[in-house]
């Protein structure tokens, strides 16, 4: 079996995960841009990893902050690395390379966002908030681009990191606690409504799409023996451990399907492919100190190219 992902001590950071791109929150966090017609384009969704977290918020110029953060992140990375291996605007020529250098980059993903401005603030992404926020646009622009008489302004690929939000704070609550008696059923509750909501998100996603669009989605990697709270508590690495992988813990029982195991196979049977970051990142990769879930550059470079070996092997 592998070792855990997450887990202990972020339930405030795990509310990290921005609106659509119209919206004025995604706007400050993203710019505002809106895809140019006719070009292809790489889509991302998702919470505060897709977002390129890798720190607290800094509520005093969060846009700023923002921008920092997306520029780092795995799906900048990601992009970068599309642009030169797809092969999304084929030349006349032969003898002419692959490449996609004029690849639109859309990340809908978000963080949470602080209060400001007047403005209340916003909680991190869950599969239900990707589902009224995010998954509206993206279904738009996946059938407008990819279901009309122009290949060259396709999607070309789609990105989803989605589902610790849903996850963690219910399950630790019950489970990591002297008695952890209601610990199944926290457990039972969550990865049911997760996986109701997962499918939902990439059914709808696949059929949008079409079927030759490649769909990547990701596992949850363990930063807990890197933060405080794994430091603190030794046992919180094999509950993570066992929660996101499955298996048997004493005192909790078997789990036959850890949340991993979830996203793994509701994403084959949605024909979409899965970026295994579980056990990929390690010392020196994560915030640390009271982040007990956010990579710093070198865990999204981790992560970005956990997407390249599942789209190009």
């Amino acid at each position: 079996m592998k070792r855990p992902v997450w887990i202990v001590g972020a339930v405030a950071l795990l509310v990290t995960g921005l609106t659509g791109l119209t919206s004025p929150a995604a706007q400050a966090q993203a710019g505002g841009v809106e895809p140019v017609p006719g070009l292809p384009v790489y889509l991302a969704l998702g919470d505060s990893v897709a977002n390129g977290q890798a720190s607290a918020p800094e509520i005093v110029d969060y846009a700023t902050t923002v921008a920092g953060w997306r520029a780092n992140g795995y799906v900048a990375q990601l992009y970068a690395v599309l642009e030169d291996r797809l092969d999304c605007l084929p030349a006349a020529s032969s003898d002419a390379r692959p490449r996609c250098r004029q690849l639109q980059l859309v990340n809908l993903a978000r963080s949470g966002v602080p209060a400001m401005n007047g403005q209340p603030g916003k909680p991190g992404v869950t599969t239900q908030i990707l589902i009224d926020e995010q998954l509206p646009e993206a279904v738009a622009m996946l059938t407008s681009r990819n279901h009309d008489a122009n290949p060259r302004n396709d999607v070309e690929v789609v990105t989803l990191t989605v589902g610790g939000n849903d996850i963690f704070g219910p399950v630790t609550s019950a489970c990591l606690k002297p008695n952890p008696s209601g610990c199944a059923e926290a457990i039972q509750t969550a990865f049911t409504a997760f996986s109701a909501n997962y499918d939902t998100i990439l059914g709808r996603l696949r059929a949008a799409a079409g079927p030759d669009t490649p769909i990547v989605t990701m596992t949850y990697y363990d930063p807990l023996p890197y933060c405080a709270i794994g430091q603190a508590n030794p046992a919180a690495g094999a509950f993570a451990y066992w929660f996101l992988e499955g298996g048997t813990l004493p005192g909790l029982g078997t789990l036959p399907a850890g949340f991993n195991d979830l996203i793994r196979s509701i994403s084959a049977q949605n024909g979409a492919r899965t970026a295994d970051t579980f056990g990929k990142l390690g010392t020196g990769d994560f915030v640390g100190g009271s982040d007990c879930l956010h990579p710093v550059r070198s865990g999204h470079t981790k992560i970005a190219a956990a997407f390249v070996d599942a789209l190009f092997g």
